[in-house]
């Protein structure tokens, strides 16, 4: 009898050490899992997306520059080389962590070509290039780089150039629609283009100007520093 109880013992005791070990590899699993998910939170946090970082800072060695447009105004406000300076400053303020894009179910970061509802890329001409302009609700900032045709022809070497759904596209200019997103990862779009193409009526007997087209892009965006930094820069233009 004695026998049979120190065997029900050991087997009492092997089976609280196998659940014990069992608990254990759990324990080792969930703490794994977590500082996994830590380090990826962490790196998400970590890691932040210039909306902008594509298009070049205009140089003003160069005699570029950039327009700036109230809101509701068809035409850019005069601007110091100081407002040029502070512009560029609150261009860069548009960035967002990966995190925060997560958090509002925003997995996009790249440059997309704006499309229509049953996904074909909607077309401006250049009459609508240059009627864009700022909105009621939304500052626009005009990129102007050195001109980029030369004899009636691209230069691709002196052109801005962006890949943007796998498709590089060539501008020396790009307007820029700045909302206030409200602090929030929200959207801007832009507008690149060749200026001589969508200008000059005369050259080529305006076939040029006719069958130019271009598409705007979409990309993601906090602008409310940005937004609230041009409010700043309009104001004291105006006042100046």
């Amino acid at each position: 009898m004695a026998k049979k109880n120190k065997k029900n013992d050991v087997s009492v005791a092997e089976a609280v050490k196998a659940s014990h070990k069992k608990a254990n590899i759990a324990v080792i699993i969930v703490a794994a899992i977590t500082a996994l998910l830590l380090i990826a939170i962490a790196v998400m946090c970590s890691v932040r997306v210039d909306p902008l970082d594509g298009l070049k800072t205009p140089d003003a060695n160069k005699s570029e520059r950039y327009e700036l447009y109230d809101l509701d105004s068809s035409a850019p406000l005069f601007t110091t080389s100081s407002a040029q300076s502070k512009i560029r400053t609150a261009l860069g303020k548009m960035d967002f962590s990966v995190m925060n894009a997560v958090l509002q179910w925003n997995w996009d970061y790249s440059y997309n070509f704006a499309r229509n509802s049953e996904g074909k890329k909607i077309t401006l001409a250049s009459a609508d290039i240059n009627e864009k302009t700022a909105t009621s609700t939304e500052y626009m900032v005009e990129y102007i780089y050195t001109d980029a045709v030369v004899n009636g022809e691209l230069d691709t070497t002196l052109a801005q150039k962006l890949t943007v759904d796998g498709e590089t596209i060539y501008f020396d200019r790009v307007k820029v629609l700045i909302g206030n997103t409200d602090g929030s990862v929200g959207e801007i779009y832009l507008y690149p283009y060749i200026y001589e193409y969508a200008t000059n009526r005369v050259a080529d007997d305006g076939t040029r100007y006719e069958t130019y087209k271009i598409t705007p892009v979409k990309v993601r965006a906090n602008t409310t520093e940005t937004y609230n930094a041009l409010k700043q820069i309009v104001t004291e233009a105006n006042n100046g």
